[in-house]
C-alpha cells in the first residue's frame, strides 16, 4: 500500500492540487489515524513513561523526515515518474551501509559491499545516466528524492535508542505529531487553511493517499514487524518499487526504458541482499 503513495499524488497533481497542499493536508489529516491506532492498541498511555529526551529525539526525527523529507519527496514527485521516485527512495538502506562504513568504521563484508555498489549502479540507470535527455529530465528530481532518503537515514539513527523503549505505534504518534504540527503552522502562514480548496474527485484521491498510502500501511508495517520480525518484514517490503512501477504503468501510463527497468531491478536486488545481511534492519 505504501507503494501507491506516488500514484495518489500524481492524480492529485493532475486535478490541479499544489504540492504544498497535498503534503500539508496529508500530514495533518493522517495524524488522527495514528492517534486512533495508538489508543486502540493501548500504546498511547505508555508514552507517559518514555523519558523526555527520547521523546524530543523522536519528535525531531519526525520533523526532519516527515516534514522536511516528505516535502522534498512530494515536490520531487511533481518532477519525475512515480516509479523512478519509489526506486530511488527505496535505496536508503544502501545509504546506511555507507554511513556506518564512513562515520562508524564498520566496513561491510564483500556481499554487502557488492550489493551496495549494485544499488548505486541501479540508481544511475534508473535516472538515465547513459541517456542525456532522460538524465536531464530526472536529475534534479532524483537529487531531491535521494535527499529525502538521507532524512530516512537520519530517522533510523535518531530513533534507534527510542525504539528500545517505544513501540512503533508510540513512535508514529510522536514523530507524525511533530510533522503534522509543523505543516499546520507552515500552511497557515504560507497559504491559509481558510483558502484551501479541492474539488470532490481530489478529496477522493486525498482520502486514498491518507488511508491507503499512509495510515493503514504504516500500521501494517509495524504489525508485520511485530509478527514476523524486522528482517523478514524488510525483505517482504522489497516488492514496493516493483509494485509502484506496475501501478504507474497501468494507471498513469508511465513508460520507462529497458535500462531503467534494469536499474530498478538492481536496486531491489541490492537492497534485498543488504537487508538479508543486516543484523538490525530498519523499518519505516
Amino acid at each position: 500500500m505504501l507503494a501507491s503513495k506516488g500514484i495518489f499524488a500524481k492524480f492529485l497533481y493532475a486535478r490541479g492540487v499544489s504540492v504544498e497542499t497535498v503534503v500539508a493536508v496529508r500530514s495533518v489529516l493522517s495524524y488522527p489515524g495514528f492517534v486512533a491506532i495508538a489508543l486502540a492498541t493501548g500504546a498511547f498511555s505508555g508514552l507517559l513513561r518514555v523519558p523526555s529526551p527520547l521523546l524530543i529525539k523522536a519528535a525531531l526525527a519526525g520533523f526532519v523526515s516527515y516534514y522536511i523529507g516528505a516535502g522534498v519527496n512530494f515536490y520531487a514527485l511533481s518532477l519525475i515518474d512515480a516509479s523512478v521516485e519509489r526506486a530511488l527512495l527505496f535505496s536508503y538502506p544502501a545509504l546506511l551501509v555507507v554511513y556506518f562504513w564512513v562515520f562508524r568504521g564498520r566496513r561491510p563484508g564483500w556481499p554487502t559491499l557488492l550489493a551496495t555498489v549494485a544499488t548505486y549502479i541501479g540508481i544511475a540507470l534508473t535516472v538515465g545516466a547513459f541517456r542525456p535527455a532522460v538524465m536531464e529530465a530526472n536529475a534534479f528530481g532524483a537529487l531531491l528524492v535521494l535527499g529525502c532518503a538521507c532524512t530516512m537515514v537520519y530517522y533510523f539513527l535518531a530513533t534507534a535508542a527510542a525504539m528500545t523503549v517505544m513501540t512503533s505505534a508510540q513512535l508514529n504518534v510522536v514523530a507524525m505529531g511533530a510533522a503534522a504540527a509543523a505543516y499546520a503552522v507552515h500552511y497557515q502562514v504560507t497559504t491559509g487553511w481558510q483558502h484551501m480548496t479541492m474539488d470532490k474527485p481530489a478529496w477522493g484521491w486525498m482520502a486514498g493517499l491518507i488511508l491507503v498510502a499512509t495510515v493503514l500501511p504504516l500500521y501494517a508495517v509495524a504489525e508485520g514487524v511485530r509478527r514476523i520480525g524486522p528482517q523478514r518484514a524488510a525483505i517482504a517490503s522489497t516488492i514496493g518499487p516493483v509494485a509502484t512501477t506496475l501501478m504507474a504503468f497501468t494507471l498513469l501510463d508511465e513508460r520507462i526504458g529497458a535500462d531503467q527497468v534494469l536499474g530498478i531491478g538492481l536496486i531491489v536486488l541490492g537492497i534485498l541482499v543488504v537487508e538479508m545481511r543486516r543484523q538490525r534492519p530498519a523499518s519505516q
